[in-house]
């Protein structure tokens, strides 16, 4: 957590999740709440466009295999439409240009999210630290939308802010250094395959129960409160939630993490019954927020470790894209307007599912990249025939070795080899590349799998 490289990350990610949410907020409440009688088809129609938005990034970079070269222009091209947008609002007040704003606003920030978040798996993940790195920067990014746009409401000066915020995106993408770059590029034309995949349907299918058990929650309080609680201090519980997750899936046994979430997802499907009473009204609201913030870590955490794994950028915006999409559909079929008995039954049923689905991922064999290395897999025979199959050079096949058994920096290896740095990313990539892995991880599941 020192180090610069730490630091940097949750520089870029707070200001990246603080443009994201502070955009998303004045969409709701400034636009659409503005719009009577309209409000949840603009919702709806801002969750729609936010999916297609999220899946541009990894679409251009990984199944049309986009240079990234192209991928920053189409960031400029983004970040124009996004300035255009956030410095008409509230000077063009017609219906149709509402509705414009509520697509074309989403999508531009659905592509630099990915963008992020792809960054955050490729360039910036730190197994060991990445919980508190993940959730502080979001938790940081949180208090400054509840200082700037909420308890100050600094109106034009914000959309300036954020403006420059998404500027600052465009100049840190300009400004990645080559040597980075060559490791960051994914295969090119590599088709996802998590839809294949158990683990990703299994952890998917835990991040859709918990996403629609908070929509219930959402609009339930939505029936019975008064939406101005939902702008309040209260809002900072969002970030505790955040923060406390972040530690929680730090920690070396990831079932603390998964049972605390159960636990949280309990206690939401019996909030409804606590709003009846007055006296529970601002705990519940603080209880939402907290219990969103479990979901946010908890989910996202778990599909960039898993595309991180595998390889395969696109499961790193799934937890976003699944939120929305759903949000989104719940919002069209009218879900929060259902009677408490009904829902209550569809909640605990999907809680039950929530339940058996997360004790039997954690039961599953979760063997981590540093338990892989310190099996068997020096064996010479393997490494060779491994070596062969992929027709790795002799550097290369050195590069390969280290990469397999050696649980140390890239900066150390390089010194072992005795090349540099640079050297060592341009060698490292050339493996993944004949290889058809995108990660270090990557390489040693298909190392430990390949039938050799």
């Amino acid at each position: 957590m020192k180090n610069k490289t730490s630091i940097y990350t949750i520089i870029y990610l707070t200001l990246g999740y603080f443009l994201f949410t502070s955009t998303m907020s004045m969409l709701n409440r400034d636009i659409a709440g503005n719009v009577e009688g309209r409000h949840m088809f603009l919702y709806m129609l801002q969750s729609f466009s936010l999916v297609i938005g999220l899946l541009l990034y990894p679409f251009f970079r990984q199944t049309l295999g986009l240079s990234y070269k192209t991928s920053r222009k189409i960031l400029v091209l983004t970040g124009t439409i996004y300035i255009i947008g956030i410095l008409s609002v509230g000077y063009i007040t017609d219906y149709a240009y509402i509705v414009t704003l509520m697509i074309l606003l989403p999508i531009t920030m659905g592509y630099s999210q990915g963008m992020i978040y792809v960054h955050l798996v490729r360039d910036m993940y730190d197994e060991r630290h990445m919980g508190r790195i993940f959730s502080s920067a979001l938790g940081i990014a949180i208090f400054l939308q509840f200082i700037l746009q909420i308890k100050l409401n600094i109106g034009t000066a914000l959309h300036v802010l954020m403006c420059c915020i998404y500027i600052f995106l465009i100049i840190w993408e300009f400004g990645v250094s080559d040597e980075i770059k060559e490791i960051k590029d994914p295969a090119v034309n590599v088709k996802p395959d998590c839809l294949r995949d158990r683990g990703f349907l299994r952890i998917s299918a835990i991040a859709i129960c918990l996403i629609i058990l908070a929509n219930y929650l959402d609009g339930q309080m939505e029936l019975l409160l008064d939406t101005s609680y939902f702008f309040s201090w209260a809002r900072l519980f969002y970030s505790v939630g955040f923060i406390a997750m972040g530690l929680l899936w730090d920690m070396k046994n990831k079932r603390i993490a998964s049972t605390v979430m159960v636990t949280a997802a309990i206690l939401s499907i019996l909030m409804p019954a606590f709003l009846m009473n007055k006296s529970f009204w601002m705990f519940d609201i603080c209880f939402f927020y907290f219990y969103l913030g479990f979901c946010v870590i908890y989910n996202s955490l778990r599909f960039m470790s898993y595309a991180r794994s595998h390889g395969d950028i696109y499961p790193a915006v799934a937890y976003r894209f699944f939120d929305n999409f759903i949000t989104g559909l719940l919002v069209l079929v009218g879900f929060s307007g259902i009677s408490f008995l009904s829902a209550f039954i569809v909640d605990t049923i999907l809680l039950a599912v929530t339940v058996f689905l997360i004790f039997r991922d954690c039961t599953a064999d979760t063997r981590s990249a540093s338990d892989i290395s310190k099996e068997t897999i020096t064996d010479v025979e393997r490494l060779s025939a491994f070596v062969a199959k992929y027709k790795l050079t002799d550097r290369e096949s050195e590069v390969c070795e280290l990469l397999i058994t050696k649980d140390e920096k890239g900066e150390d290896m390089a010194k072992e080899l005795g090349v540099s740095r640079r050297g060592f990313v341009s060698l490292a990539s050339a493996v993944y590349k004949k290889t058809e892995t995108g990660s270090r991880i990557a390489l040693l599941q298909k190392y430990m799998s390949d039938n050799l």
